[in-house]
């Protein structure tokens, strides 16, 4: 039987999926709009003291803002997840100053505890999307640091994780349908030209923020901190939801030891509705095996067969544009930190994995466009 007219996963779960997955945009600005603690005049302030060197007046400003916690927050979703942004930036900013924010703030643990079990997290600190897509822009923007790459850093990224959430709705309405369809088809090539902004975001990373810049201005403010003596790592460049395509595309039924490590590492520092999308796909056939359970008929391809392939292909040749510039900044910046730090010194991003699980991703994008290539000319 061939595999390709089959539906492969439950139409009704992905379309309510996709439905919240649509309303994760607005509870983004819900959030970045909020202020629940009155931290907007902190935040304006952050980047001189950090500059400056200031810790103390850092730590005295988020002994303020945790007082504000019990005094004048409302706990509601919107709120709590502002409140574990702004208490975690200015955690983030202490331990930069090698002040560990539970053992010099009272209260910190207990209130990052409180906020994250209110909203269900499953990590009790800030997450790479509060700091970029729930991060207010303009005036109230949170930095810490005034330098330009820093902002550069910041607008790229919540054009390219928009642009990723968008790909990731249209590949899950896609996946609705029978490979072999025209519905597929036409759902595969609206994500692969959505996909366009995240390559367009690493390449203005790489064109204007140098290895020195983000090693030595943005980079040290995303190191772990404690919290109830548990050490949580910083946000990192591998929350997005380009995880979720990945799965689709190749991971879902992939048990590398490597990968199902750095998966569940990260999965679980993204919303919800992400977890949930990966509890319906874990376990099920990926699209490459699929695509590879036909290659064993042998017969030639229809035309709406060879048209879904030809945008699966598309699709992964977009992700490889940008995942080969993103593994070549990851790769620069850790050549500089071991000419600085040694050449014997361990180097890993502030997720705490290195460029072997960056490397890894690379790699398997280029295994499966090899596959789509060697169907579409062999069939």
């Amino acid at each position: 039987m061939n595999c390709l007219y089959e539906l492969f996963y439950n139409p009704v779960t992905l379309h309510k999926l996709v439905t919240t997955l649509e309303q994760e945009a607005a509870i983004n600005q819900r959030i970045a709009a909020s202020d629940p603690l009155n931290a907007d005049v902190v935040f304006q302030r952050l980047p001189d003291w950090n500059e400056r060197n200031e810790s103390e007046e850092i730590r005295q400003a988020l002994a303020g803002i945790i007082a504000n916690v019990t005094s004048q927050l409302e706990w509601d979703y919107t709120s709590c997840s502002a409140a574990i942004r702004d208490i975690s930036m200015l955690g983030a900013a202490l331990i930069r100053f090698e002040r560990e924010p539970e053992e010099c703030v009272s209260g910190f643990s207990d209130a990052l505890l409180a906020l994250s079990t209110h909203i269900g997290a499953q990590i009790p600190r800030d997450s790479f999307i509060d700091y970029t897509s729930r991060n207010p822009s303009g005036a109230r923007e949170r930095t810490f640091t005034s330098t330009p790459q820093e902002k550069i850093f910041l607008n790229s990224l919540r054009q390219g994780m928009l642009a990723l959430d968008l790909c990731l709705i249209h590949l899950l309405t896609a996946c609705t349908f029978p490979i072999a369809s025209q519905e597929f088809a036409s759902s595969v090539h609206t994500a692969t030209s959505s996909f366009q902004a995240m390559i367009a975001a690493i390449v203005q990373v790489k064109r204007e923020i140098t290895p020195e810049a983000f090693t030595h201005y943005i980079r040290p403010f995303f190191e772990p901190f404690h919290i109830a003596g548990k050490g949580f790592s910083a946000p990192s460049g591998a929350e997005m939801s380009i995880l979720n395509i990945d799965q689709i595309l190749w991971g879902a039924d992939c048990t590398d030891e490597l990968y199902t490590t750095y998966f569940r590492a990260n999965i679980i520092r993204l919303p919800t509705v992400y977890q949930e999308i990966t509890q319906a796909v874990v376990g099920q056939k990926s699209l490459l095996s699929l695509l590879k359970e036909r290659i064993t008929l042998g017969s030639a391809l229809n035309r709406e067969e060879r048209r879904s392939i030809q945008e699966i292909h598309q699709l992964l040749t977009r992700m490889y544009t940008f995942r080969m510039p993103h593994y070549k900044v990851a790769e620069e910046n850790v050549l500089l930190r071991q000419r600085e730090c040694g050449a014997g010194q361990e180097i890993r991003g502030s997720s705490g994995f290195g460029l072997v699980e960056t490397k890894y991703v690379l790699d398997q994008t280029i295994r499966c466009r090899h596959i789509t290539s060697e169907i579409l000319s062999s069939l």
